[in-house]
């Protein structure tokens, strides 16, 4: 995959604050507990949240938002669950745990349709222990859940026939998207390790289905009865351009396009106008800072097409540092 990604044009390498990142997450993986311990090491420098609640935003977006027995029942909860072997200080573990279980009764209200049910947290990488009524729960389920749940209330996802995820992390977003519509072919893109991470989690949490592995090609026409008889499909970055046109229904990036510079972000867009059907979500820090960098992206740095039509452009609720947008691209319809 190291290699693969060498030789790519440069809209596609990795920012410097991704080579950063990335030299963290691989000692994480080579020199710490490795693999079978990711989604407490690795997935805290992707979507896994420790932070303080008396300054956190989404803390105080959910305390306010639920009622006051709610809150006052997680607050113990937090404090009875379990302290976590890759967490270095109690108050790191209760901190996690809190904000958890706050994000399990707010995002418990919303599911009208009763899918959190079809959606069990992965044992695989040993999430942070975290229960709530004898079933283990996760901020990764719960956030994946409310990107869903945006996305759906616009789009049938049951009626989708492929997603490209760019930007994937180690899958969380995938695994709750392929386990409420199965029938979807998933392009998961992204550079290694997460690449690594996700193809190897994946895979074995969708065992049944056909999977095709990361591995270079030059041409579509090498792989393409390959790829189109796949489930789950897993690329670099530099071969979205070798993909058809018009090859998914709906593109998706969660917070990672801040993190890129100017270049590569209008390559990204120019690519999800090209191969998406209907729809693009992404969801992306209000402001960001890049240090490494030294650049600063805004929510007017992003270039939209002008043939797209907007469904919707919002603060996200409980991550109110954050938006989310969707727009219909193509033969997409807004709702």
């Amino acid at each position: 995959m190291i290699d693969g990604l060498a030789g790519a044009r440069a809209e596609v390498l990795p920012s410097a604050f991704w080579i950063t990142l990335n030299k963290r997450n691989t000692e994480q993986l080579n020199d710490g507990p490795g693999y079978d311990y990711f989604k407490q090491t690795v997935a805290r420098n992707y979507y896994t949240w420790v932070v303080s609640p008396r300054k956190d935003p989404q803390t105080l977006f959910l305390m306010r938002s639920l009622p006051g027995a709610t809150v006052a029942g997680c607050v113990l909860s937090a404090l009875l669950s379990a302290r976590h072997r890759y967490f270095r200080r109690w108050r790191h573990s209760f901190n996690y745990n809190l904000l958890t279980h706050l994000l399990w009764e707010y995002v418990s209200r919303l599911d009208q349709r009763g899918e959190l049910a079809r959606l069990p947290e992965p044992m695989e990488g040993n999430p942070p222990q975290v229960y709530r009524h004898g079933r283990l729960i996760s901020q990764d389920i719960c956030h994946s859940f409310m990107e869903y749940n945006a996305i759906a209330a616009h789009a049938d996802l049951s009626q989708a026939r492929s997603v490209i995820e760019l930007g994937a992390g180690y899958g969380r977003t995938a695994y709750l998207i392929c386990k409420l519509a199965p029938a979807v072919r998933y392009f998961v893109v992204d550079i290694p390790p997460a690449l690594y991470i996700s193809e190897r989690y994946l895979s074995n949490q969708f065992a049944e289905r056909r999977i095709f592995r990361y591995r270079p090609f030059a041409d579509y026409a090498e792989v393409r009865a390959e790829i189109e008889a796949a489930n789950l499909i897993f690329l670099l970055p530099s071969q979205l351009e070798l993909l058809p046109a018009g090859v998914c229904d709906l593109f998706i990036n969660i917070s990672s396009l801040h993190e890129m510079k100017p270049a590569a972000i209008s390559y990204y867009f120019a690519e999800v106008d090209r191969l998406t059907r209907r729809y693009f979500y992404f969801k992306q820090w209000k402001t960001w800072t890049n240090p490494e960098d030294h650049l600063v992206i805004g929510e007017r740095d992003y270039p939209v097409n002008c043939r797209w039509r907007k469904i919707f452009w919002r603060e996200c609720a409980v991550q109110t540092r954050f938006f989310e947008a969707m727009f219909a691209l193509g033969e997409g319809e807004p709702a």
